[in-house]
């Protein structure tokens, strides 16, 4: 498994989905774009699996960017551009895609492809020091409309277009005043804070914040009112067995205990 460029780990109800290859400041393979959305399917079909996180192996990059020394041989001709866009895009998809909370936790650099990755999570961790950049305009290439929607809505639409038309670097204090990171912490003390944010989350309701996650997702794709999915989620979740342990515990003035935690 360590000796991918890119695996899961297991740490209880937490499923690290690893970037290791720091040989190349962990950046991104067309091989590794392609072996992410298996992962991703492997930890959603495992029960024990409350929350996927991401990192870079090391200190020096979360992901330094996609592997731009493989870009003459892919993208030499047209099945071979189009086959990498589709990795990209499934990666990208299947990780927003994750039916439970998301995390990407960020040390170093996060540039380009590294930031679409991040940008894919729900929420974005970062160490004092990291540096970003969103890079496609040095390298004339385009970065996606999915991944340029996420970074819209986190960082509006002036930010967005100064990010893309510049390809500038910047700093976590930045990245933070932005938008587009949740929380800054020292680099010594990220580990336990994203341990401390990820303990809150599982001992609340998994089928709750399944469905916040579900929701949150209906709206960002457009939804103004409510959907027969959202109503579903809501009505069903009345008679779940979370919420029956979750208002007995309120009543009794105890912490609940939920089924799945």
């Amino acid at each position: 498994m360590a000796d991918d460029p890119v695996y899961l780990e297991r740490d209880g109800a937490t499923r690290w989905l690893v970037l290791d290859r720091p040989e190349k400041r962990n950046a991104l393979s067309l091989s590794m774009w392609q072996a992410i959305p298996a992962l991703v399917a492997e930890a959603e079909a495992d029960p024990g699996c409350r929350v996927l996180a991401v990192r870079g192996a090391g200190d020096e990059a979360f992901a330094a960017g996609a592997d731009i020394s493989e870009f003459p041989r892919v993208f030499a001709t047209a099945a071979g551009r189009e086959r990498y866009s589709d990795a990209v895009g499934e990666a990208e998809q299947c990780l927003g895609a994750f039916p439970r909370p998301t995390v990407a936790v960020i040390r170093g650099d996060c540039i380009g492809g590294g930031v679409e990755l991040a940008l894919a999570c729900d929420m974005r961790f970062a160490a004092g020091g990291s540096r970003f950049g969103i890079t496609p305009a040095r390298l004339g290439v385009v970065y996606s409309l999915a991944s340029t929607r996420r970074l819209m809505h986190l960082v509006g639409v002036s930010r967005t277009r100064d990010l893309l038309y510049t390809g500038r670097l910047f700093d976590a204090r930045e990245a933070l005043e932005m938008g587009l990171v949740d929380a800054l912490h020292p680099a010594a003390a990220l580990d336990d804070a994203v341990a401390g944010w990820i303990a809150v989350v599982n001992g609340n309701s998994g089928y709750s914040v399944a469905a916040a996650k579900a929701i949150t997702g209906m709206i960002l794709d457009g939804a103004t009112n409510e959907t027969p999915e959202s109503r579903a989620l809501r009505v069903e979740g009345f008679a779940g067995d979370d919420a029956k342990e979750g208002i007995a515990a309120w009543l009794e003035k105890r912490k609940p205990g939920f089924p799945d935690g």
